[in-house]
């Protein structure tokens, strides 16, 4: 199957958490046609000598009714869609989805003493905060197998540890101001999705608040819908790891890793022993959230985690 470059990067915009880097689009009967420009301010990235980053701006210009590419700059470099394509993979693991990760720190709740108030909580809460630590701490020491391997170049092994360079650039740089997202509903199923889901969320936490004493329910909304529903629209969107480019003389160190990522860390881990989703949970909140959010799109809604696994 050959990639449509202008068309994935359109989707790898719309359709997952990066559509919070939506900014503007053009005027209702602009020439242009119906624009939308996406900025990445402090754009965090690793060159072809697997050194870390960061570029001033990192724009993309699609097309809101064809869905396709316009055009895309890495502050004064012009970029075809294949390249662009790469950058929006790498970005989407290595910057933007662990904010999410970061977030759900504050969404979970340990403590023994809601083994009898709320065991489902409390087991999601231990896993989640389980796995990111294997996510942050462990991630970097894989690379020496994949070297091995020859799944990606040396460099990675770098002390200066590029990639967790980019966790840190991406984790520091916080959350970008996206107020204006709601111009993409009409655009984006993902974004029309979470919309509606997070009001949904929010009413039925203050319903049973009392059974998550010490949670943000901001965070817990990012670390359980936002986060499982990113994973699978990245294993959707992205159907094929060889569309990254590794030959690319940028940024092809980025597509190595990009690709090693889809096939081994996107999709849903295996003979899990535990219930991992709001749907089937018999937890009253989650069960609640489940029903309302399925009715609007039902195959979103049956990926929803209640924790970080993957």
């Amino acid at each position: 199957m050959e990639c449509d470059y202008e068309a994935m990067c359109a989707t790898l915009l719309l359709e997952q958490s990066q559509a919070i880097h939506y900014y503007a689009r053009t005027k209702e009967g602009n020439e242009l046609g119906n624009i939308a420009g996406f900025f990445f301010a402090n754009f965090p990235y690793v060159d072809n000598e697997c050194n870390f980053q960061v570029a001033d701006l990192f724009a993309v210009d699609i097309d809101l009714d064809t869905k396709r590419f316009v055009k895309a700059k890495l502050d004064d470099i012009n970029l075809n869609a294949k390249e662009t394509m790469t950058l929006l993979w790498f970005n989407t693991i290595a910057a933007q989805h662990v904010k999410l990760h970061a977030m759900a720190n504050w969404g979970v709740n340990v403590d023994e003493a809601l083994a009898d108030v709320n065991p489902f909580f409390r087991q999601s809460s231990v896993v989640t905060v389980l796995y990111n630590y294997f996510g942050y701490t462990s991630f970097n020491g894989f690379f020496k197998t994949w070297v091995d391997e020859g799944l990606t170049s040396p460099g990675w092994l770098k002390p200066e540890k590029p990639l967790v360079q980019a966790f840190n650039h991406g984790i520091t740089e916080n959350v970008w101001q996206h107020a204006q997202i709601v111009d993409l509903t009409k655009h984006s199923e993902f974004v029309n999705f979470i919309v509606q889901v997070r009001a949904i969320f929010f009413a039925e936490f203050q319903k049973h608040k009392d059974l998550f004493p010490g949670t943000d329910g901001e965070a817990m909304f990012v670390g359980t819908i936002l986060h499982s529903l990113d994973h699978s629209l990245m294993d959707w969107n992205l159907k094929d790891p060889l569309w990254l480019d590794v030959d690319d003389p940028r940024f092809g160190k980025m597509a190595e890793l990009g690709r090693v990522v889809k096939v081994g860390f996107v999709s849903d881990i295996p003979g899990l022993y535990f219930h991992k989703r709001y749907k089937g949970s018999g937890h009253p909140f989650y069960e609640a959230v489940y029903r309302k959010a399925a009715k609007i799109n039902k195959k979103f809604a049956d990926v929803m985690d209640t924790c970080i696994i993957k």
